[in-house]
Formats: C-alpha cells, structure tokens, sequence
C-alpha cells in the first residue's frame, strides 16, 4: 500500500513538473513571436488628382545657323564685323576680290550699247529677228553673269545675328574646302552666324509619349548652369516621320534669350505637362530599392499584420508624393521600418 501510495506521488510529481516545463515553453514562443514583428509605421494609399509630367534632356541650339561662303574661289578683301559681334539682316558683312566683276560689268555695257542699237533696228524692221534675238540672248547671259559675280564679291547676313566663327581671314584667299568646327559640325565658308535668341532646343520623344505634345505646349526648361531657375520654352516643331532606329520623334522648342545667358551647346532637361488625371498616390520615402538592381519595391501590409513585397514603377512625383500604378486606393504602404522587412515579415503596426 506505501508502495501505492509513493508511485502515485511519483507520477503527479511529473506530471506537474511536465506541465509547469509546457507552460514555460509556450511563454518563451509567445514571447520569441511578439520579438520578431517589427515596428512600422504605414500609409494609407490615396486616389488623387495629379499632372503627369514628361521629362527629356537636350541640348541648347542656335535657333537658325549659316556657314556663309562663295561659289566661287576669291581673296578677302574686307571683313566688317568682328567675331561676336550682332549683325543685322542684310547687313554687308564681307567683301571678296572683285577683278572678275569689274571685266563682266565691262562686257556687259558693251553688249548693251550692241542691244540698243539693235533694238533701235528691229523697231525700223532694219534687222532680222534671227539677229536681234542673238544679241537678245548675250545681253541676257552677260547680265546674268555680273549679277552672279555680285553675289560673290559680297556677303551680307540672311538674318539677324551673331558671328560666331571667322575661318578665313582679311587677305586670304577663300577656297571651298570642308573643315570641322569646334562643335564638330563640317563648314566651308567664310564665316558663320548663328540666330541666338530665341534658341532651339532639340529632345527625343517616344512614339508612345508623342500623341500627347503638340505645337505651341508649353514646356519649363533647366540649366545646370542655372540652378534653381526655370526658363519657359515652347514647342515649336513635330517632326512628321519617327526614327526607325529607336521610334522616336524629333521634337523641337524654343526659348527667349534675350538676356543672352544661354549659350548654344548647353546641357539642359526639358518638363513638358501633361492634362491633370487622378491615380494611386504614396510617399516617395515609401520606395524600397533593392541594393545593386534598379528595381523599386513597396511593402505592402496583409490582413495578418504581414507585409507583401510588391515590385513597382515609378509613376510622376510632386514634392513628397509619387504615382504608384500598382497600388491601389486604401491598401497600407510601410514608410518608416522598410528596411529591416523581407517577404511575410510580421509588423507591429504603431501609427494607428
């Protein structure tokens, strides 16, 4: 009976040993479980209006350039305008050797005098037709050929300008052989004048993007050279045809320059807005980028207090809020405590 009693002792003993070690260990779970959900704070994603912008880089160019020169070789006898200088349209500019204009303007006051006594003839039916239209027709290329040799001998500017490059000097002899200007453009002439204000700017447009501009947009444009100020610009030309290379359009604007603080060559980024629309807005801070890809991620809170992963594009940003099209209206997106988040991550969610 002792011995009854002792093993009946004994299994309660164990049993409550057993039991008080069960209840510890499920403590110790519970507890290891509420240490692995990490503090978040989230956002709640909201349908807003927004403007979608399109952005482009580009290039400041002259708004019109001519690499002026003669058709026929010549030495320079006179340049009048120094180089960075304004020019007028139809200014003279240069003049040429004009030894070979002088002897054409001779030989045509002489067949002159040949047409007008012939004229005179024709009117007394004193000479054939035959021959009056002969000397008709010398008098007309010898005119021809002096208006020619004028052209030459003189250059004036075919719009208001700047002279930007003189590549053959006073007494040199001008003879048209291509050369490679400083911003590696093949010129022939004398000299050249560029239009600088306005100026031109030139960007790449995607045949899926070029529906949506159209002439006489407005566009703001920036300067590295002028950091924090924005110029107005406007779209000037479409080109009709899209590159078969890459599908893009040529697409082409201006910009006032009456100040002259742009220069042509220089780096610039063209924004070019869009009609407002609505779509899924969050926090830019709310990015997740994985580290070495160029790939975005949100972390998306689950009815568990989980998070999902989920792959994003970026969509148009204003200030401190992007576009996200894969997001939709009312779902929780974490901002503060991405980083220490993975797939299925518990959270503790504290700004509820």
């Amino acid at each position: 009976m002792m011995q009854l009693t002792n093993k009946i002792a004994y299994t309660t003993c164990l049993l409550a040993i057993f039991a008080g070690g069960c209840g510890k260990k499920s403590t110790e779970s519970s507890g290891d479980a509420a240490k692995t959900a990490t503090t978040v704070t989230v956002y709640t994603a909201k349908e807003m209006e927004y403007t979608p912008v399109l952005s482009f880089t580009g290039t400041a160019e002259a708004n019109r350039e001519a690499d002026l020169g003669a058709s026929i070789p010549g030495r320079v006898e006179k340049i009048h305008f120094a180089k960075g200088s304004y020019v007028p349209e139809g200014a003279l500019i240069a003049e040429l050797s004009d030894e070979m204009l002088i002897q054409a303007e001779i030989e045509l006051e002489a067949i002159r005098k040949d047409f007008e006594r012939m004229s005179r003839l024709k009117e007394k039916e004193s000479v054939s037709v035959m021959d009056y239209d002969h000397i008709k027709a010398k008098f007309d290329a010898s005119q021809t050929k002096v208006n020619m040799l004028k052209k030459n001998t003189s250059i004036t500017a075919p719009f208001g300008g700047v002279i930007t490059d003189i590549t053959v000097q006073e007494g040199e002899n001008y003879t048209f052989i291509p050369s490679v200007s400083s911003d590696l453009k093949v010129q022939g002439g004398i000299l050249t004048i560029r239009q600088l204000n306005p100026l031109k700017i030139a960007i790449e447009v995607n045949e899926k993007e070029i529906g949506s501009i159209s002439r006489g947009q407005q566009a703001e444009v920036s300067f590295d050279a002028y950091p924090g100020e924005v110029f107005a610009g406007k779209v000037s030309y479409i080109s009709p045809v899209l590159s078969t290379m890459n599908r893009t359009a040529t697409v082409e604007l201006t910009i006032p320059n009456r100040e002259m603080k742009l220069k042509p060559g220089m780096f610039c980024r063209v924004s070019i807005s869009m009609v407002p629309t609505t779509g899924v807005i969050v926090p830019l801070n709310a990015l997740y980028r994985q580290q070495g890809t160029g790939e975005d991620y949100l972390f998306v809170v689950l009815g568990q207090n989980k998070v999902t992963r989920r792959r994003v594009t970026r969509g148009e940003s204003k200030e401190e809020l992007i576009h996200i099209p894969e997001i939709k209206a009312g779902e929780s997106v974490v901002v503060d405590g991405k980083n220490k988040l993975n797939e299925g991550s518990p959270v503790e969610i504290v700004n509820r």
